[in-house]
């Protein structure tokens, strides 16, 4: 029952990181999260919705994190990965072929350790973005107002300006969708989810 639950959602994370690059998907998508994260839109501040929800985030991806991974088989598989690379590199360096032939017969324990270390990896990154992309796409999908514009629009118009307006300092009043590198509504959610995911796990280890 267990690998089954974990195969559904290993499969929707999969079905979440290729559905959204197709616009339909995305807006098929956006509705359905909609319909739960619609009532956040009533506090009125736009910052306050992307703090949130950034904060669930990071709570949900530390829970999945302690979960699925398993700290001390990690970091003691980083460190025999770490020696290894350091013997394989001195052992090239030196021209040591006695010691290149001792590091052979390591080398497919050492594959089997980064092969688990990166199932690992990639079964936490999916059941975290089972969470993560539906909370995006709704967030892109409020923020240009996709619904009054239409797919093709957003398609067409890729700077469609947001009518929700924050004040940021050196600033002032911005639309949400104005941009340096990133837009700033990603970038505050980003710079959230860093955050408040840092004091997650500080609790955590302590």
């Amino acid at each position: 029952m267990k690998r089954t639950v974990q195969n559904i959602i290993m499969a929707l994370g999969i079905a979440f990181m290729v559905g959204v690059f197709f616009p339909s998907f995305r807006i098929n998508l956006a509705h359905f999260a909609d319909a739960v994260l619609h009532p956040l839109l009533s506090l009125g501040k736009i910052h306050t919705v992307i703090f949130i929800l950034a904060t669930f985030t990071a709570l949900y991806s530390s829970v999945i994190q302690r979960l699925t991974v398993d700290h001390k088989f990690m970091m003691e598989a980083q460190r025999k990965i770490s020696e290894f690379q350091k013997k394989y590199l001195k052992a090239v360096k030196e021209n040591n072929q006695f010691l290149l032939k001792q590091l052979e017969k390591e080398k497919d324990e050492i594959n089997r350790i980064q092969a688990e270390l990166m199932s690992m990896n990639l079964r936490t990154m999916f059941y975290t973005v089972v969470v993560t992309i539906p909370i995006w796409v709704w967030l892109w999908y409020v923020i240009y107002d996709v619904a009054h514009l239409g797919i093709s629009s957003v398609g067409r118009y890729p700077n469609v300006i947001s009518h929700f307006v924050v004040t940021v300092p050196f600033a002032g009043n911005i639309h949400v969708s104005d941009a340096f590198i990133l837009p700033w509504w990603l970038f505050w959610y980003i710079l959230c989810s860093i955050a408040v995911g840092q004091i997650f796990r500080r609790i955590h280890q302590e």
